[in-house]
């Protein structure tokens, strides 16, 4: 961040959120409090349990199930303890942060991208069963329409018991930011980008084993070394492919990539380009023990969301091209494409 919106954002951070900021302080205070006398419950519960299982003589299970009991117990009233204190924050802080950076953006806190929306960007080999999420941020800037939201992507998974009776387990397959928006050229086909590992680890094999990854597409070779040397293609269309993955936006993703230190994933469907960025962290929550009155994390949500809305320009997303012709110039290989349909002799 630059030393004058730093600056600019330290003056906002002073006259707009500081007061709600240390009125949150107290209730967090509170919830601490409370959270203290849950886990000594807890303890307290364990270490009886413990102590019947000694006087009874008992095989040492007892504490065993009481733990396994406690656990979502203890889970559900943690979150129910801290979820007033959580909203609070949201709406009083969080929101002013988002119109901070933009006015005309709107911010649902329990909101998220929607699961058709996690579905149709083909992104996740495995199918997601369950999308839940929050933060949820949509608007237009620019030119260009966009959403986004922190997403926990899951699986399902059924299974029979030795009973005879059914079984259900979920799965993580994505935790992190998922971001959509209106891309600048119109096409109809799928284009995956996604990060390369088995050439990477493996060399010409891992090549010749994404190649026969066939329900990801056909595998596409890209002529930029830097795409080539992080990500995988993968497409309907060679054609298509390189007429979306113009040379610039190849070394845009390249750069956003090295930005944000992540394996971000990437797919062009229906006009529309979907980004995953990976993240262990939970975004744009609030300390729980410790004190939210030091602007430094302030200032991470405010670099977060500017990354996140910053795609657009990171990507070149406002620059309206609708027809070829209009188009920058098609790389080589793109050219020696279109002069070479599917199905004619090179």
């Amino acid at each position: 961040m630059a030393t004058s919106q730093r600056s600019d954002f330290a003056h906002f951070y002073i006259t707009n959120l500081l007061k709600d900021l240390k009125k949150l302080e107290v209730t967090r205070k509170k919830v601490v409090w409370r959270l203290k006398i849950l886990f000594v419950a807890a303890a307290a519960i364990f270490m009886m349990s413990l102590a019947i299982d000694r006087g009874f003589g008992l095989s040492g299970s007892f504490p065993i199930i009481v733990g396994i009991l406690l656990v979502p117990v203890v889970t559900f009233l943690y979150r129910f303890l801290i979820s007033g204190y959580v909203h609070a924050f949201k709406v009083n802080v969080i929101q002013k942060i988002v119109h901070y950076i933009d006015p005309d953006l709107t911010y649902t806190p329990t909101g998220h991208v929607p699961k058709w929306q996690i579905v149709g960007s083909r992104i996740f080999s495995k199918h997601p069963d369950r999308v839940r999420g929050d933060d949820l941020v949509e608007g237009r800037i620019g030119e260009t329409n966009m959403q986004f939201s922190e997403v926990h992507v899951e699986a399902k998974h059924e299974s029979t018991t030795s009973s005879g009776g059914r079984q259900r387990r979920w799965s993580t397959i994505f935790r992190g930011l998922f971001f959509v928006a209106d891309f600048n050229k119109k096409f109809s086909g799928k284009t995956l980008v996604l990060p390369d590992t088995a050439e990477h680890v493996l060399g010409s094999l891992g090549s010749f084993l994404q190649s026969l990854n066939l329900t990801r597409g056909e595998l596409i070779k890209m002529e930029d070394p830097e795409l080539e040397k992080h990500f995988v293609v993968y497409g309907d269309d060679q054609i298509e492919a390189r007429y979306i993955l113009s040379t610039s936006l190849m070394r845009r993703i390249s750069e956003f990539r090295n930005k944000t230190g992540k394996r971000v994933c990437l797919s062009f469907i229906n006009s529309h380009v979907y980004v995953a960025i990976p993240y262990a962290r939970c975004l744009f929550e609030p300390r729980v023990f410790r004190s939210i009155l030091g602007f430094k994390g302030i200032e991470q949500c405010l670099e977060d969301f500017e990354l996140f809305t910053g795609i657009v320009e990171d990507l070149n997303l406002n620059t309206r091209v609708w027809t070829k012709t209009a188009e920058e110039p098609l790389s080589p290989l793109a050219r020696f494409f279109l002069n070479h349909p599917a199905g004619e002799p090179y």
